[in-house]
């Protein structure tokens, strides 16, 4: 059984966001670890290389833009390029869940900028509005670093600074995920941002900040001026809503013909696109299905 020591090394090496304000409300900035996270979604999609760091960076920068809203609340990140990666997709909750996927191009060698021309396009889904707020910018550079902060300037106009760094061990595999967007609120000191955005220039990478030890409140410190006010610290985990029974209510919706077709076919696997669960349907479940259908067309 771990003692107190290990259990609260578990907990202060926790993937984790942080939402902290300084310089008088006027700079506010969130930093996420998400490095259990970053490892899971490569591994429930068995991603190579290059498709591990996107998605990680896209997990990143959802949960850490996610920090700033409320509740369950929701931001997705999505860029959509001609590239061999066709499409990187994150989605976060203000809570701390966090999902998401890449889709690649069959027909397009990797040799290819990964993403190649395309958009970035961010959804808020938000308690007070009926639709999403979406904004959609031509991809900069394809590292979805760069092309974020474009996306502040160019749709919010907001002056933000971006890291979203990933390491890599020599298997391929993610050692390290982390990110930091730092934003001036009206009333920003430009000479106080400049240096925000001189020192996330300088420092190798967030990821050597936390080879050191650093968390995210300690890498929030040590960026923010020393007035910085802690908001909130959100565990993040890479967690996923679906459930057998939301599959089996979306197909209703594909109607009788098809479901009977499907079971003919042996047809019975269920793959989740968002985080790659697997469910399978029984004979009981295509007699349940196939009851509900007909019973709703008397």
């Amino acid at each position: 059984m771990p003692d107190l020591a290990q259990l609260k090394q578990k907990y202060r090496n926790r993937d984790r966001v942080v939402h902290a304000i300084a310089c008088d409300g006027t700079i506010r900035a969130s930093v996420v670890v998400s490095t259990v996270t970053a490892q899971e979604a490569q591994r429930r999609h068995s991603l190579e290389p290059v498709g591990a760091v996107l998605l990680a960076r896209a997990l990143s920068a959802a949960s850490a833009m996610a920090s700033f809203l409320k509740g369950e609340e929701r931001i997705i990140v999505e860029a959509k390029g001609s590239g061999f990666i066709r499409t990187v997709y994150a989605e976060a909750l203000q809570l701390g869940e966090v999902r998401g996927f890449v889709e690649y191009n069959a027909n397009v060698n990797g040799k290819s900028s990964p993403l190649g021309k395309g958009v970035l396009q961010i959804r808020k889904i938000l308690y007070n509005k009926a639709e999403p707020i979406t904004g959609i910018v031509e991809l900069q550079a394809g590292n979805l670093t760069t092309d974020l902060a474009h996306y502040f300037w160019q749709s919010e106009q907001i002056p933000t600074g971006v890291r979203l760094d990933v390491t890599l061990g020599d298997d391929g595999k993610i050692e390290c995920s982390a990110g930091i967007i730092v934003q001036a609120l009206p009333g920003a000191d430009q000479v106080q941002l400049r240096r925000i955005y001189q020192f996330l220039d300088s420092i190798g990478s967030l990821c050597e900040l936390v080879r050191t030890g650093y968390n995210a409140e300690e890498i929030a410190r040590q960026t923010l001026p020393a007035d910085i006010t802690l908001f909130s610290s959100t565990p993040v985990d890479f967690f996923c809503r679906c459930t057998k029974e939301r599959f089996k209510e979306l197909l209703l919706g594909i109607g009788e013909e098809e479901l009977v077709h499907m079971r003919q076919a042996g047809q019975n696997e269920l793959v989740c696109q968002y985080c790659g669960a697997r469910y399978y349907l029984t004979s009981e479940d295509f007699d349940e299905l196939l009851e509900q259908l007909r019973a709703s067309r008397n």
